[in-house]
């Protein structure tokens, strides 16, 4: 039994346990092939066996779940998107509960998929909400948004799977470091606007450095997904059960909604 660690900070540091060959000499259906002692006649439940449905976590699992996933974020969105206008406390407080979330998520002993559907509806409601901001002063920008963030995806997709980029341990401590300093960052600017009204110049301006800045971290938000491909491709490769399926969603849904929210942010700064 090998244990396959995902090598992206979003997902569970936990591991998980893969499935075991059959001995050395025997086929699909566990009896013995041809010039192997004695082989028995295959039974029905041996040729059964050659025809079994896979067990394990597949591609379509993972599109599925996601789909799923981003289903219920675009619902709760829609939601945020109405009511940001007149209450835009919600997604302030939205977004802290999906932040909270996110940590339980990551670093918890098992996966939880109630949990995982709580995270998309609530970062739903923070999407939406922020989403409503940015249109309202720029508009056409989410379109905008939503379209250069397919375009990355699909981008670091075909790197990936062309073999350009691949999940390194040095892409990992970048990615991993580059999130907490924003998030950092993110937490320190809330604090300077309760306190002082006033705000960190290289999150929020338009100047030369807040551009190359959101860009910097724009680049760093994109490479998540090449963590995230080489975690799909890993467990599915290791027989990972077909409940992993959820991680990988909620690694993918992470992953997307750090990038557009990086490139509302980018737009934003190039439009103002």
């Amino acid at each position: 039994m090998a244990e396959m660690r995902s090598s992206n900070p979003v997902f569970s540091r936990r591991g998980f346990t893969g499935w075991s060959a059959p001995p050395s000499g025997y086929g699909p259906g566990g009896y013995a092939p041809p010039g192997a002692g004695a082989p028995p006649t295959p039974t029905p439940e041996h040729l059964a066996g050659l025809y079994r449905a896979p067990s394990g976590l597949t591609i379509d699992d993972v599109v599925v779940h996601t789909l799923g996933l981003f289903a219920v974020m675009a619902v709760t969105g829609a939601a945020g998107w109405v009511i940001a206008p007149t209450a835009p406390a919600v997604g302030f407080a939205a977004m802290l509960a999906a932040f909270a979330l996110c940590l339980v998520i990551s670093f918890g002993r098992r996966l939880r998929p109630a949990l995982i559907v709580l995270f998309a509806a609530l970062e739903g409601l923070f999407v939406g909400a922020v989403s409503r901001f940015y249109e309202d002063a720029f508009h056409g920008i989410v379109l905008q948004a939503l379209l250069g963030t397919a375009l990355v995806f699909v981008a670091m997709l075909v790197a990936y799977r062309s073999g350009r980029l691949r999940a390194t341990g040095r892409m990992v401590r970048i990615v991993y470091g580059s999130l907490l300093g924003v998030i950092m960052l993110g937490l320190t600017d809330l604090v300077i606007r309760a306190v002082s009204g006033s705000h960190l110049p290289i999150i929020n301006d338009a100047s030369p450095l807040g551009i190359l800045f959101s860009i910097a971290v724009l680049v760093v938000a994109s490479l998540q997904f090449i963590l995230d491909f080489d975690y799909i491709e890993r467990a599915i490769a290791a027989g990972a059960p077909r409940e992993e399926a959820w991680r990988a969603g909620f690694g993918l849904l992470v992953g997307f909604v750090w990038t557009y929210l990086e490139m509302l942010r980018l737009l934003s700064k190039l439009r103002g």
